[in-house]
């Protein structure tokens, strides 16, 4: 009886907080194994993503910049209903040994570079598990420009799948008619 309270309530922790809520422990992803910071730096444009509750509209972009205290300063911007919304966080590598292992946001949360070529687009992935009974995932395809050739976002998918990710819970991101 008390583990399916617990499964239970965690579920429903999942559904209010989070976004894409899953039952069992996160799944085994691996990162990219160095990353260059000042190369990563600049704007990405979302061009796929799973589903958040804290994201919504459309135009959504990312600009990363170095902190003096060697942090990054991550600035969101999106359109919803023809007004512009931003959000400005806080990342951080907490191992050096992990250089794709950013701690994100506040509360920090994790935000893993699982795979970019710096100059086309990025592959991001983060996963919380509560307590092992289930599991939030966040997902996103950035690209450098506003659209991206599929058969590179389905590459990448691919590769998110290939780690047991249900990759089905992607879904587009307008970046139609966005200002620069």
């Amino acid at each position: 009886m008390f583990r399916l309270l617990a499964l239970s309530l965690a579920c429903s922790v999942c559904l209010v907080n989070s976004q894409v809520p899953s039952f069992g422990g996160c799944p085994t992803v691996k990162t990219q194994q160095n990353l260059d910071i000042q190369r990563y730096l600049g704007d990405w444009y979302e061009i796929f993503l799973f589903p958040t509750t804290f994201e919504k509209g459309k135009c959504t972009r990312a600009r990363y910049s170095l902190k003096p205290d060697g942090h990054i300063n991550v600035f969101n911007r999106g359109i919803e209903d023809g007004k512009e919304f931003s959000a400005t966080g806080d990342a951080y590598v907490p191992n050096d040994q992990e250089p794709c292992k950013f701690a994100e946001g506040t509360p920090y949360g994790n935000y893993w570079v699982i795979h970019t070529d710096y100059d086309t687009y990025t592959l991001i992935y983060s996963c919380s598990s509560l307590a092992g009974l289930a599991h939030v995932e966040f997902a996103w395809i950035l690209a450098r420009n506003q659209t991206l050739d599929p058969h590179i976002s389905q590459s990448l998918k691919n590769e998110l799948a290939s780690y047991n990710v249900d990759i089905s819970k992607f879904k587009v991101s307008d970046q139609s008619g966005c200002p620069p």
